[in-house]
């Protein structure tokens, strides 16, 4: 099938899928000024891993002396420390962006804090530019966790990526990456991931003359890297290009990604994005959903993905739909995995020098079965896009921690990941959170978190405070 026989009639992929990344230079868009990306190569882990990073760290503001207001839940009558958090700006490829700067308010030690480096989730492109990259009263999420690991000695780094906040009434640059490459082409995660390999490379030199009163003092020798979802996805390949020996300097001590494990965006293509589709993704052989392929006439789907689509759709019995329909509107696997594909194409001819006249084809075989015959250009590169096969660049000490029912970041997936690094000799955990979902929270519905489902989410956000303690992090 040629695309472009299909192009008017593209349905574009519903909000909400995590997708995988990478990136081009200045100097590569000045020279291809139609263009934002000059080669598709240029984003895999090997040329990554030749690339010089770098930026000039600036504190410009300060922003807030508590993430989490007076919220009663969360009001730690233990915790051990108040801390400030700041806004500052740098550049990566040329363009400036933010990241916020969390320190606790205490004497730093001799070397200075040790921190967290924060790679957070999906905002997508309507919220990015008022991101207050995880530390706002109003929204929780990401507040609690920041709030937790600074009130127990950590600092938390925390770098916006391109598109993402405003500080003084001045947008982050680069959203026009996002435009282009977040949800079709799935390239987005790799340009976060240089975006935190520069950040993370200035590090060491942040100019923090506006507030001389703080220190902004950070150890390099004791930094954790922490990413969830899509920063988890950004952090794998940030972990991967300075992995095995290359560029020390820039490997933490630990490192913890959860719900954050994707695989690579072909395979994704048929094993997790019709998820976000077609109900016949999960549902049964009769057509109705119970978790399994199976159905109660004894027929199984074979085209079942997983059992448990996301808790957002409410319901997963498609005769109980109303809204829901708006975002399912496939009506089979193989029509989603071709009108996601032809959506990829689409983004991939418009916007990356060299890949004019894509074309792919269908096959009749059942999920699973390679259903994707990919232009050479494609199928030849993508897998080397992203650090899900990089297990051999993955040396240093990892967890992952995974809520039970994910399907953006499967259980296997991650199982996969954890298994092929330790065959290699290296340190990798796996942590479940029962019923948990891809925020590691228990779902408010019954069908998803059965009762007295606890949330993961401050389980796991303890976990990693007591394992990253272990090295010597945290202050008494």
């Amino acid at each position: 099938m040629n695309w472009k026989q299909a192009q008017k009639n593209l349905l574009f992929i519903a909000a909400g899928f995590v997708c995988v990344a990478c990136s081009s230079t200045q100097s590569e868009r000045e020279a291809n000024s139609d263009k934002l990306l000059q080669s598709l190569e240029t984003l895999t882990v090997k040329s990554l891993r030749q690339r010089h990073y770098k930026s000039d760290i600036i504190v410009e503001e300060f922003s807030r002396d508590s993430c989490v207001g007076n919220n009663p839940i969360l009001s730690q009558p233990d915790a051990r420390h108040s801390y400030k958090s700041f806004m500052a700006s740098f550049r990566s490829d040329g363009l400036r962006q933010y990241a916020r700067i969390t320190v606790p308010s205490i004497t730093p030690p001799e070397n200075g804090y040790p921190f967290v480096l924060f790679l957070h989730g999906y905002i997508g492109k309507d919220k990015a530019p008022d991101y207050s990259i995880g530390c706002n009263p109003e929204n929780m999420y990401y507040s609690e966790l920041t709030d937790a690991f600074a009130r127990s000695g950590f600092a938390v780094l925390a770098p916006g990526y391109r598109g993402h906040a405003t500080v003084n009434a001045v947008a982050a640059e680069g959203i026009e990456y996002m435009e282009a490459f977040d949800q079709g082409a799935g390239l987005s995660t790799q340009f976060y991931a240089i975006d935190a390999l520069n950040f993370a490379a200035g590090i060491s030199n942040i100019d923090g003359a506006k507030f001389a009163k703080q220190s902004f003092d950070f150890d390099m020798s004791q930094y954790f890297l922490v990413g969830h979802s899509q920063g988890g996805d950004a952090g794998l390949t940030f972990l991967s290009v300075i992995g095995e020996g290359h560029q020390d300097e820039l490997m933490p001590v630990h490192s913890a990604l959860w719900s954050g494990t994707f695989l690579n965006r072909l395979t994704a293509l048929e094993e997790m994005v019709p998820m976000t589709m077609t109900a016949e993704a999960f549902l049964a052989g009769d057509g109705q959903w119970n978790g399994t392929a199976l159905g109660a006439n004894g027929e199984e789907n074979p085209n079942f993905i997983y059992g448990f689509p996301p808790d957002w759709i409410e319901t997963p019995h498609p005769n109980e739909w109303s809204w829901q329909n708006k975002s399912f509107t496939e009506p089979d696997v193989m029509a989603a995995i071709s009108t996601a594909t032809e959506t990829m194409y689409v983004e991939l001819e418009e916007h990356v020098e060299g890949l004019e006249d894509l074309s792919f084809s269908l096959s009749d075989g059942q999920h699973n079965e390679g259903i994707v015959e990919h232009d050479p250009r494609i199928a030849s590169v993508f897998p080397q896009i992203g650090g899900y096969n990089y297990e051999k660049y993955l040396s240093e000490n990892l967890t992952l921690h995974v809520p039970e029912k994910d399907y953006y970041s499967q259980i296997a997936w991650n199982q996969d990941l954890c298994d092929r690094i330790r065959d290699k000799g290296a340190n990798c955990s796996l942590v479940v959170y029962p019923h948990n979902n891809h925020s590691m929270r228990a779902s408010p519905y019954e069908w998803f978190s059965p009762k007295e489902t606890e949330d993961g989410y401050p389980v796991m956000i303890a976990n990693m405070i007591a394992e990253f303690s272990k090295y010597g992090g945290g202050v008494e």
